[in-house]
């Protein structure tokens, strides 16, 4: 998405198009007097250069008259740019990207966000927004993304039809430390390899042992599956799954943390390895 933002000022159009170029050369010269005066300490170079960085601050050439935002779609173009505190007809050297960059990288759906000028009236802002892989459940429920980092709550009307992560402490909430992070992308790699053996999971629930059950949408079974190793229990899931079926109904849990066996516990209470 791209917001075009314009500066209309019909009366100062013809003006400003007779307006030398070389103004842009001006900054330049001010910018290298600058330095030449600071290296020297020549009081003349140095009273140029305070006037021809006057110049550059007052001279309507280098007023803003357009600004470009691109990439955003939960977060809109009028509202980048208010974020950024800018405004039609500033001046393009009073515009400071870093700054604008931290102000933007505030919200929490900007994952990453770059401003530049282009001399000598346009401002360019280019933003990345996070995109939600899952829904941490706590209390109440927040967006994850793929990176692992819980980034924001979920407000009324907005998708809730994510993988649901259960368990996790508000300790680890507030701490978004590596290690809760790097459990998170874990999980959210799991849940993507169980959707691509056709096999979807509603939730991941992190047990306080230190491995994760599955719940999966299309069977009433807990699947209890360690830590690590998915493939391979993936694979003995799909073997066991496959001799059970059109009776998974009888099945109440599945054990797969073993390395060599599969324990299915059944509705009865009975227990049966395979």
């Amino acid at each position: 998405m791209e917001i075009l933002v314009r500066r209309k000022d019909n009366k100062k159009k013809a003006a400003e198009r007779s307006r030398p170029r070389f103004l842009v050369w001006v900054a330049v010269v001010a910018s290298l007097s600058s330095a030449l005066a600071l290296y020297v300490g020549w009081r003349p170079v140095g009273r140029l250069a305070d006037r021809l960085r006057e110049s550059m601050l007052t001279n309507s050439y280098f007023s803003v008259q357009e600004i470009k935002v691109g990439g955003g779609e939960k977060v809109g173009g009028s509202e980048i740019v208010a974020m950024a505190g800018m405004s039609q007809g500033m001046n393009i050297w009073k515009v400071d990207p870093a700054t604008i960059e931290r102000k933007i990288g505030k919200h929490p759906w900007v994952k990453r966000v770059l401003v530049r000028r282009e001399l000598p009236r346009r401002v360019v802002i280019e933003v990345e927004e996070r995109e939600v892989k899952g829904i941490v459940v706590m209390g109440k429920l927040y967006y994850v993304d793929a990176e692992g980092s819980v980034f924001k709550e979920v407000e009324e009307g907005e998708k809730t039809d994510f993988l649901l992560l259960t368990g996790l402490q508000q300790a680890d909430l507030t701490s978004q430390s590596h290690a809760t992070r790097q459990k998170i992308r874990e999980a959210l790699k799991l849940g993507e390899l169980m959707a691509a053996g056709s096999l979807t999971l509603s939730e991941i629930h992190f047990s306080p042992q230190g491995g994760a059950v599955l719940y999966p949408m299309a069977y009433p079974v807990a699947l209890h599956v360690g830590w690590g190793d998915w493939q391979g229990k993936v694979q003995r899931l799909e073997r066991v799954l496959e001799m059970w079926k059109g009776k998974e109904a009888r099945l109440a849990s599945l054990d797969l943390s073993f390395r060599d066996r599969v324990v299915a516990k059944l509705r009865n209470s009975g227990r049966l390895k395979g």
